[in-house]
């Protein structure tokens, strides 16, 4: 079986009370393996960290540690807890935060296999889909790759508004899990998944929605979307008020076009 490599991001990150207000992603799962992500709740210094247990209370955050630990989840430079202008260059998974190392390791999965993300939380009534994007890396590889000219991203999953639930609260619902399916027909090659939380409980006027990406076989070599580029403010999936029924959620479709053809 081919196997390709990729590297998670993640672009939640903002003022750490607000990120913990609404969720980040400390641990993936491939293959049965959990593997640590980006950890801004561990210990006390220098800010007054949620405890999350025990045995990590005396230990300094992620992005406090020196050396800085290495992740396969990245962030963003923005640190609002979450982004509201989807022309910013925040909108991109970023590297270069001080705060914030690349996340230069990759983690191995097999194509048509899965890769869980798991939430630490999500407030239910932040309505929203869930979208997930994949770039693949150049020759030189993924850590020191922004993807952020050209138009490398293209998408491989898109959860909405399904059975009078938004997928926001199907995530929270489910313990705080989702699985991203990886398409079986890529090619092999090292990889950036994109994996975006877009929560429009304020998004009935312009500039109210909020986007938390996490932003790490075959022959299909996809692209065609760029971040920032493939979002505009008044997109109709973006400038959307969720509190109109059940009618107008199940018509609702999200940003960023439909998921590339052919990938399964």
């Amino acid at each position: 079986m081919l196997m390709y490599s990729l590297s998670l991001l993640l672009t939640t990150s903002a003022l750490l009370g607000q990120v913990a207000a609404h969720g980040y992603v400390p641990f993936i799962k491939i293959n049965g393996q959990t593997i640590a992500g980006w950890d801004i709740t561990k210990g006390k210094a220098p800010y007054k960290f949620k405890i999350i247990s025990e045995t990590n209370k005396h230990a300094l955050s992620d992005p406090y540690t020196n050396p800085q630990p290495l992740r396969v989840v990245r962030g963003t430079k923005l640190d609002s807890g979450f982004i509201d202008n989807p022309a910013s260059a925040d909108i991109t998974c970023s590297i270069g935060n001080q705060k914030l190392p690349p996340g230069p390791i990759t983690a191995t999965v097999a194509a048509g296999g899965t890769v869980e993300v798991l939430w630490n939380t999500w407030p239910i009534g932040h309505y929203g889909p869930v979208i997930n994007y994949m770039a693949k890396c150049p020759s030189s590889g993924c850590s020191s790759w922004k993807a952020d000219s050209g138009s490398p991203w293209f998408k491989i999953q898109q959860d909405s508004y399904k059975n009078g639930e938004w997928a926001s609260d199907t995530l929270a619902k489910n313990g705080f899990k989702y699985t991203v399916k990886i398409p079986s027909k890529i090619a092999a090659g090292d990889y950036l998944l994109r994996h975006e939380n877009l929560a429009l409980h304020g998004a009935s006027s312009l500039g109210g929605a909020q986007f938390y990406p996490v932003t790490g076989g075959g022959n299909l070599n996809p692209s065609g979307l760029s971040f920032p580029g493939a979002y505009k403010a008044t997109d109709p999936g973006i400038l959307f008020n969720p509190y109109q029924g059940d009618a107008a959620n199940k018509a609702y479709v999200p940003p960023g076009g439909s998921v590339y053809p052919g990938l399964n």
